[in-house]
């Protein structure tokens, strides 16, 4: 499964009449869009990496559970994922924010003083690295949708997660 959304997140990218580029300088002018495009590319195509380090770490059973709880929210949404985008985001950037939901839960289960223990095991150990620039860039981006996102972790991590109604 995470090798073929990585197919299929590089094909999306890779396609010529993808609107990413176009819809990150709408939202953030021609001359921002330099400082957004490319980080913001990479955490979505870093997406499969770091549902993977998600999947191996939700193995470890010496996790404080509000982590345990995220990251196995994390597994559940990828199944059935709420859009905070709007529908008419196509192809690439549609997928945005589903690297922003991963690559907040990756970057709390780090920051996890109960976690410190944790060893990562990521393909790219670089990751860890840029997840900080990438969330920030996604927040000055996307600050209502990533506002509700940062609320669902909130509750997931304290158990108090009722189903999330999609937004369309």
């Amino acid at each position: 499964m995470l090798r073929a959304l990585g197919e299929q997140l590089k094909t999306l990218a890779a396609d010529p009449k993808n609107h990413y580029a176009s819809t990150i300088r709408r939202l953030t002018g021609p001359r921002e869009a330099v400082r957004y495009g490319q980080p913001l590319r990479r955490m979505i195509l870093a997406l499969p990496l770091m549902i993977s380090q998600l999947r191996s770490w939700s193995d470890d059973s010496g996790l404080p559970i509000r982590v345990r709880r995220m990251q196995l929210f994390a597994l559940a949404y990828l199944y059935e994922p709420t859009d905070f985008l709007s529908a008419n985001s196509l192809g690439f950037f549609r997928y945005l924010d589903d690297a922003y939901l991963i690559a907040r839960i990756y970057q709390r289960t780090l920051e996890d003083k109960d976690s410190s223990g944790i060893k990562n095991h990521s393909d790219d150990p670089s990751i860890a690295k840029h997840v900080p620039v990438w969330i920030d860039l996604a927040r000055c981006l996307l600050p209502e949708e990533t506002s509700k996102i940062d609320g669902l972790l909130d509750e997931v991590a304290r158990g108090r997660h009722k189903k999330h109604k999609r937004s369309k």
